[in-house]
């Protein structure tokens, strides 16, 4: 009697030690996928480019300001300004945080702008901003009068 209990306590403790190793290699192998998951992918949008006024004239100033969303930080981010037949033509490397990031340029009209070779009419200030493999574009238009 004394050794049937004997092996029977040995058989439970047996099962009580496997059961644990396995728990144990179950969780180890969840741990190891959940490390293996894939890193969110950067996403980068502008959301909004604006200027001060819609019409501008000789001399004065064209406020451009652009609203980028960024789903993470990035690093060495290229925020490039083309327009008004390439005056306009501005280019800035910058860092973006996570969320909405604020960034402002502005051009100084010639003081006459049929001497300065701008026709009166309207005209695209074109924003693009470059991250990695990230190319995103929008625009707005202004207008110039003499």
């Amino acid at each position: 009697m004394k050794k049937t209990l004997f092996f029977i306590i040995l058989g439970v403790i047996g099962l009580v030690l496997i059961s644990g190793y396995i728990l144990k290699q179950e969780y180890n192998n969840f741990s190891n996928q959940s490390e293996k998951l894939p890193e969110t992918q950067t996403e980068i949008s502008i959301e909004n480019i604006s200027t001060d006024k819609t019409t501008y004239h000789s001399s004065e100033l064209v406020n451009l300001d652009i609203a980028i969303y960024s789903n993470s930080g990035t690093k060495d981010t290229i925020v490039k300004v083309e327009g008004i037949n390439g005056r306009f033509n501005k280019e800035r490397i910058l860092d973006l945080e996570k969320g909405i990031n604020k960034i402002s340029f502005s051009y100084e009209l010639p003081r006459c702008n049929v001497c300065g070779g701008i026709k009166a009419g309207d005209y695209t200030l074109n924003c693009e901003v470059i991250y990695k493999d990230i190319n995103v574009k929008d625009s707005t238009t202004i207008n110039i009068q003499q």
